[in-house]
């Protein structure tokens, strides 16, 4: 191989890539990050920001392996948020220090049960109805409401915290990649933002572009069921009434929806919501789904003004890498593709710290080695969606 213009070359400017930059340069190794489109565009903007500890994930209120999973992130990430963990992220605010629980009367007497025993103890509190937030005050409908340990974080401003201090190795390529496996490293072609044909010499190769990591499946001779999507259908409530950040349940083990607030540019509330409501209507049309929307607030918060809001959709694609059963991995995935190559999947945007644990398990030492790549484009940071959809107009029935 000829020179080796870096040691690990990085496919995929979200969250998962943008973390694995930090700790690969931390570690000495000599690292550069390729984004084709903007960074954070896809999964990375169109994600809550929740910082999961797996309670939501404890299926029949029971602990599993996707919860234990996510048990020890909560503390990483807060640890970077202070400045003592493995990547500075000091500065970047918080949306909420701690996500909510929101029981109705259906779950209540369960729910009370799980979180008061010994499994979880420390990783929940219930809160006092004075303390609830003012939407939840509503005790005719609401049981009980409970505070997680789990953050929430304003996914663009991290994005940003990221990539500022790493300008210099985060470059806009054009179109797809050609990667070719070669002796102690992997030869990559590609565009860089100019258009201009650029080849590229690494050590290795980490590809960490979500639904992009498909294309290279055909390039290294691996099936297309190697990955998986499991899609989404999100809701986005602007003019909402006041700030939430919580999962709502009721008799099933899954939250009816899960809502997060964000703040656009002229100062007006988003609810950005998940949950059963995003899984039922990726199979709808977005005017059905905002209709469903609809029914299902006026049910759970009938004591809300909804009357002024405007609503979206957002569809997306979860790409993750496959499991048998086509469900969520219960964690991060990480599988070779060839000698030098590998492509990863987070699984969870908070899982991110994990991911990268297992790729420098993976990586030979660094040599610290680096071209240098100036001349070439940066990408700008995408638009978070509740700052660039389309907004249906329409009254609340």
């Amino acid at each position: 191989m000829a020179t080796r213009d870096v040691d690990v070359a990085i496919l995929g400017g979200g969250i998962a890539g943008l973390w694995l930059l930090a700790r690969l340069q931390t570690a000495g190794y000599s690292a550069l990050l390729l984004e084709n489109n903007a960074l954070g565009a896809g999964q990375t903007l169109a994600s809550q920001g929740i910082i999961h500890g797996g309670l939501k994930y404890a299926l029949d209120l029971k602990l599993n392996a996707a919860s234990d999973a996510l048990a020890d992130m909560p503390a990483r990430w807060r640890a970077c948020l202070a400045g003592t963990g493995e990547v500075d992220l000091r500065g970047v605010p918080l949306a909420a220090e701690r996500h909510l629980f929101w029981a109705r009367k259906t779950l209540a007497s369960r729910i009370a049960g799980f979180f008061g025993s010994k499994l979880v103890r420390g990783r929940v509190d219930a809160l006092a109805p004075a303390d609830w937030p003012a939407v939840l005050r509503d005790p005719e409908h609401v049981a009980a409401v409970y505070a997680l340990d789990e953050c929430v974080l304003d996914v663009p401003v991290l994005l940003q915290a990221l990539a500022r201090p790493r300008q210099v190795s985060i470059k806009r390529i054009h179109g797809d990649v050609h990667v070719s496996p070669a002796d102690e490293g992997v030869v990559i072609d590609c565009h860089d933002g100019y258009a201009q044909s650029r080849r590229l010499h690494a050590g290795a190769l980490v590809s960490t572009a979500g639904a992009g990591n498909e294309t290279l499946l055909a390039q290294f001779g691996l099936p297309a069921a190697a990955a998986q999507r499991r899609p989404l259908q999100m809701v986005l409530i602007d003019k909402a009434p006041g700030p939430l950040w919580a999962h709502c349940f009721d008799a099933s083990d899954k939250p009816r929806v899960t809502v997060t607030t964000h703040k656009r540019a002229d100062g007006s509330l988003v609810w950005y919501v998940g949950g059963q409501l995003a899984e039922t209507g990726a199979r709808q049309s977005a005017g059905a789904l905002i209709t469903a929307a609809k029914a299902e607030f006026a049910a759970l918060l009938p004591g809300q003004d909804f009357s002024a809001c405007r609503y979206a959709t957002l569809a997306i694609d979860r790409a993750e890498g496959a499991t048998d059963d086509g469900r969520k991995p219960d964690g991060p995935v990480l599988r070779r593709a060839a000698p030098n190559c590998w492509l990863a999947w987070p699984t969870k945007l908070a899982l991110a710290p994990q991911l990268a644990d297992q790729v420098l398990a993976e990586l030979p030492p660094p040599s610290g080695r680096a071209a240098d790549l100036s001349h070439w484009p940066a990408p700008q940071i995408a638009p978070a969606p509740w700052d660039s959809i389309a907004w249906e107009v329409a009254a609340w029935k």
